[in-house]
């Protein structure tokens, strides 16, 4: 991989989550080889900074409020000393970029579009982006909805509007046996993630007298829904099968002691999640929401199951975990989909020559 652009990236903090996961995953490939970058943070760290490589071009802004101009300024500041050719802004940061391409109007601004919520996104979303889209010079999507949305809704060349999957970076684990059959959800607490359904399904799995444990990863910011998670593990009296984990620095240890990974959203981009349980040889129960059906072969490589469907959710899990010669199957086939399909070499391929293509056309 070379290239001779320099790359500060903007993302809003360094939490559990898909596109601060991605901004760390690209200041780490890019690093590594050698490519000029920064990674800056708006807001504040978080579990993700222990994964980055080398933290030398990692900066904080602390930012208190979207009118914080103290952080702003800094901002300036940084982009003035740092003099990038390409500012790669991850979802929410793009509103500071607005401004930083009115005062920077030579530096092309490439737009990380991660919309979780893209099942559920309408064309009336997002007026602000819409309104001063014509300051964007490209926008990168995480799954072709979002694509889709971006082509009919912003002020832009369809030709600057490009999906391109996202890629884990992984390192090998080994599998660890464990007593209990162990499920594993890396998922925020969030209403997007639909841990009830999850939950509902994992009480049908006990009324069923299945054997299983199941370890929920992730943020526990929203407080609402941490409480109404909570509420409902006492509801179905499932404090023993349930392990509420919240977020966790090492994932790898959590993934080599499981033995299925699921995800019941309602919508989603294209989690990470879902391609580092391929990338541990872990079969997949997952709802056909977002970009998982093309990761997951169109359910040759996992189970594939409608949203809001707590008794397909327990069948599938409950047939995870006990065909081991299909979940053996699944799970060696998405390993190796995502080793071919998203991989950081096949990103930052496709990612320069759209870069390219931008940089001509504003010659």
């Amino acid at each position: 991989m070379k290239s001779s652009y320099k790359i500060l990236q903007i993302v809003d903090s360094l939490e559990i989550g898909g596109s601060e996961r991605m901004s760390v995953n690209i200041y780490n490939s890019l690093t590594s080889n050698n490519i000029e970058n920064c990674l800056v943070v708006t807001r504040k760290s978080g579990p993700l900074f222990s994964f980055i490589s080398e933290n030398k071009n990692v900066f904080f802004l602390n930012k208190k409020g979207v009118y914080d101009c103290h952080a702003f300024f800094n901002l300036i500041k940084k982009i003035k000393k740092y003099n990038p050719s390409v500012i790669h802004s991850h979802q929410t940061s793009i509103y500071w970029s607005f401004i930083i391409k009115l005062m920077f109007p030579k530096i092309t601004l490439i737009w990380h579009d991660h919309w979780g919520n893209s099942d559920l996104l309408k064309n009336s979303d997002r007026k602000i982006v819409k309104y001063f889209s014509f300051l964007i010079d490209g926008v990168i999507c995480v799954n072709e909805k979002i694509k889709k949305w971006n082509i009919r809704n912003l002020k832009l060349n369809m030709e600057f509007i490009t999906y391109i999957p996202n890629f884990p970076l992984f390192k090998n684990i080994e599998r660890k046996k464990t007593n209990i059959p162990t499920i594993v959800c890396v998922a925020n607490i969030r209403s997007q993630k639909d841990h009830p359904n999850l939950l509902k399904a994992c009480s049908i799995l006990k009324e069923q007298e299945v054997n299983y444990k199941i370890l929920l990863v992730g943020s526990l910011e929203d407080l609402y829904w941490v409480k109404k998670i909570k509420n409902l593990i006492n509801e179905y009296n499932l404090n023993k099968n349930v392990v509420l984990l919240g977020p966790v620095t090492d994932i790898c240890e959590v993934l080599s002691i499981a033995d299925v990974g699921v995800l019941s959203s309602v919508s989603e981009g294209l989690p990470v999640s879902l391609l580092e349980y391929g990338l541990a040889g872990l079969p997949v129960v997952c709802t056909d929401v977002g970009q998982c059906r093309e990761v997951l072969g169109y359910g040759k490589f996992g189970w594939l199951i409608p949203s809001r469907s707590p008794l397909e959710l327990a069948e599938a899990l409950k047939e995870s975990l006990n065909d081991s010669r299909q979940a053996e199957l699944k799970s060696l086939g998405l390993k190796k989909h995502i080793e071919e399909n998203y991989s950081s070499n096949k990103f930052f391929k496709s990612y320069f020559e759209f870069v390219n293509i931008i940089k001509k056309e504003n010659v």
